[in-house]
């Protein structure tokens, strides 16, 4: 609001500049439109000058700063439509004035103005098919500016007076409302000439005098009355209804004698009237300015209260929007950290395993230099293939997951595949801790497949099939089924032992490989017993071993 000084300064003087531009009187009032119709063409009983004493008005009226609208032979819409836009004009302020010539009619004491095309059978038409003058009067007053004049050359003989039922002639008085003048071609009730020349006779002598510079608009219609009468010998009066407070000039210039005085007495008047409603209005302009200053702290301070709200908000909702996220981290550390502790305990085991199984190996080095190995342990020995399995296999139990190979693993990346595809591919050699004589294991690659089978030529082989090759979580599981019968006793030791009493006829073994675990060559491996005999009567302990490679791949 540091403005509000300069502000006020800037309106005191644009108020004085305003005080000292007014003028004498009304004579320099800011806009003048006017608004011209002449109607000549009638149907019955034409008139021969209203076009053309409405041409020749416009252009008089445009000589004298006026924005002319003009009109001539229009209809009853038109004229309402050009009316409605005269007012419309005027509520810019300033000068109005509406001329007309034609014929016009009055009927119980309402003056009508006949436009072309009017069809009048009674006197009820009039008000549907004519023009009510009081409209123009309406719209001027309506308008609320400063000065307005009405110019009717309008008394002219009823042309539908065979139709009507009263008697009057030419036009009623219609009361001027405050700040404007009616003048009219001829006394009330009374008919007016339309003359033999050019121009109506009222027109002529409006004409010769309306240009007449420093005359005051009444003494102007007085000039054009005296011509009048003068030249009709008093039979044509011409009138005027007026409520002008001040002086206006049509052709502009400066009053003379009595009226130049009555002028600045009025003009000083008016001034320190004007000046006491400007100092009025700057005063309440002042005070609507206080009071918005006054609204403009109340908001301020609203606003600084809501910011510090919707801060304080915001910060709780931050905070309850972390709180979960915090929770759900505090919760996958957890997870990975037992991970850790997992792969910890994991690593741990296939060290363990891997000692274990080095041991085993120096163990069957030991005994095959001795000469033999123990007779408690299945046979190695064999050249035929009794057994195969591929990774598009899916025998034995179905939850083992041993239906496919490197396609289960999710985890296994496409690069990794065919990285294990190249490693396991080759013929190896099973080995256990205890020296079991498992077949040997021939892995074969088949596009984006490994298969597998077993050899041998002992009676354990030749019993033993593949029936299952999987790869889950990086580990290659196997899965050997075991045929027996009543009579057969060629499965020695306590892995393995078939009871002749026994109700299933086949064991499954399942061998998984550590391939992460791998070590010079080497991977680590755990067997176990999985029928459902094993595992009701507690039998089947893991045992550690390894897979060994004895040939690389084949030309397959």
């Amino acid at each position: 609001m540091r403005r509000l000084p300069a502000l006020i300064s800037a309106l005191c003087a644009l108020f004085l500049l305003t005080s000292l531009a007014l003028a004498p009187g009304l004579a320099q009032a800011a806009g003048r439109y006017a608004l011209v119709i002449g109607n000549s063409s009638y149907s019955q009983k034409p008139l021969k000058n209203p076009a053309n004493d409405a041409r020749d008005v416009g252009r008089a009226l445009e000589r004298l700063g006026f924005e002319v609208l003009l009109k001539t032979n229009v209809s009853q819409r038109d004229m309402e439509d050009s009316i409605r836009d005269f007012g419309a004009k005027l509520k810019r302020g300033g000068v109005g004035l509406f001329y007309f010539a034609g014929h016009g009619i009055q009927v119980q004491g309402v003056n009508y103005l006949v436009p072309i095309g009017a069809r009048l059978s009674g006197e009820s038409d009039a008000r549907y098919e004519c023009v009510d003058a009081g409209r123009v009067l309406g719209k001027m007053e309506e308008a609320g500016n400063e000065l307005n004049i009405v110019i009717l050359d309008a008394c002219r003989n009823n042309p539908f007076a065979s139709s009507f039922r009263s008697v009057d002639h030419g036009l009623a008085r219609m009361d001027a409302p405050t700040g404007s003048l009616v003048a009219y071609a001829t006394a009330p009730n009374s008919v007016a000439s339309d003359g033999s020349g050019q121009n109506g006779l009222y027109t002529k002598h409006l004409l010769s005098n309306i240009n007449t510079p420093g005359v005051p608009i009444e003494e102007v219609f007085k000039r054009v009355r005296i011509g009048v009468m003068g030249e009709t010998g008093k039979k044509q009066v011409p009138w005027e209804s007026s409520s002008l407070a001040g002086y206006f000039y049509l052709a502009g210039g400066q009053p003379q004698g009595a009226a130049a005085q009555a002028s600045q007495q009025l003009s000083a008047a008016q001034a320190a009237q004007q000046q006491r409603q400007l100092d009025e209005r700057l005063k309440v302009y002042i005070a609507g300015l206080e009071a918005e200053k006054r609204l403009v702290e109340k908001e301020k301070a609203e606003l600084v209260r809501r910011r510090e709200q919707l801060d304080a908000e915001t910060a709780q909702q931050v905070k309850a929007t972390q709180a979960p996220q915090e929770a759900r981290l505090k919760e996958q550390l957890a997870i990975l950290e037992a991970e850790r502790r997992k792969l910890e305990t994991e690593r741990t085991e296939l060290a363990a395993a891997r000692a274990r199984a080095e041991q085993a190996q120096l163990a069957a080095q030991k005994a095959a230099k001795a000469g033999g190995q123990g007779g408690d342990s299945l046979s190695a020995s064999g050249g035929s293939s009794t057994g195969g399995a591929s990774v598009s296999t899916n025998t034995g139990n179905p939850a083992s997951a041993t239906s496919q190979v490197f396609g289960a693993a999710a985890s296994q990346q496409p690069e990794d595949r065919a990285a294990v595809l190249r490693r396991l591919a080759g013929v190896w050699r099973l080995e256990t801790e205890n020296g079991l004589a498992l077949p040997r294991l021939t892995l074969k690659p088949g596009g984006d497949t490994l298969y597998g089978s077993l050899e041998g030529v002992s009676p354990l082989a030749r019993s033993m099939s593949l029936t299952g090759l999987a790869m889950e979580g990086g580990n290659l599981h196997l899965r050997m089924s075991v045929q027996s019968s009543d009579d057969d006793q060629l499965v020695p030791g306590r892995y393995l032992r078939v009871s002749a009493r026994g109700r299933q006829p086949q064991r499954v073994i399942e061998c998984i490989g550590y391939l992460r675990a791998t070590e010079n060559g080497a991977i680590p491996i755990f067997c176990q017993r999985v029928d459902s005999d094993a595992r009701s009567s507690r039998q089947g302990p893991r045992v550690a071993g390894r897979m060994v490679r004895v040939s690389e791949q084949r030309g397959w």
